[in-house]
């Protein structure tokens, strides 16, 4: 057992060289290609963070990158640098918990992404919707989110590129609109 340790000690320096290491990138959304449902930055797939900024120099958003596909938390925020929403990928797709808020800090809707809807949209259940003067959060119907693109439906999540994520709406499965941002 020691010698294997030592052979694998010693081998360490020598195998160093011939394995690519991950960096860290931050780079801005204008940099960066969106291929095939890849995030590419100077011709490798991008690991790290996806941002963009406002004229004003406050961040606009800050996607997780892993692959070249979305990963992890993503937040976007408003001019004024308050969280705007939150949401989670996984490998591209929307998954988990997903919060929109109003700018004063008040959630605007609330939802958990489940299961692709066969190719258009993705299934969401625990829908909470704010109504009334004091935005109370009401539950609503389970259904089916869609990201649009002047209000005409767009693919899974998977294949949309960051920038046309901002915009969509959550209809039943028999298409009664529950919300639309």
């Amino acid at each position: 057992m020691r010698f294997v340790l030592i052979y694998l000690i010693a081998l360490l320096p020598a195998t160093g060289n011939n394995v690519e290491t991950l960096t860290s990138d931050k780079v801005l959304i204008s940099e960066v290609e969106f291929v095939n449902g890849l995030y590419k930055f100077d011709d490798r797939l991008v690991n790290g963070e996806i941002i963009d900024y406002y004229e004003n120099e406050t961040l606009k958003f800050r996607y997780h990158v892993l692959d070249g596909r979305l990963h992890g938390l993503a937040t976007e925020y408003f001019n004024n640098g308050e969280v705007k929403s939150k949401r989670n990928y996984n490998f591209n797709k929307l998954f988990g918990q997903f919060v929109e808020y109003f700018e004063n800090g008040d959630v605007k809707v609330e939802f958990k992404v489940g299961l692709n809807a066969y190719g258009s949209g993705e299934i969401v259940e625990q829908v909470k919707v704010a109504s009334g003067k004091k935005r109370k959060l009401r539950s609503k119907d389970d259904g089916v989110i869609y990201f649009t693109n002047n209000d005409q439906a767009l693919k899974t999540s998977e294949f949309i590129s960051i920038l046309k994520q901002s915009a969509y709406k959550i209809e039943t499965k028999d298409g009664k609109l529950i919300f639309k941002n």
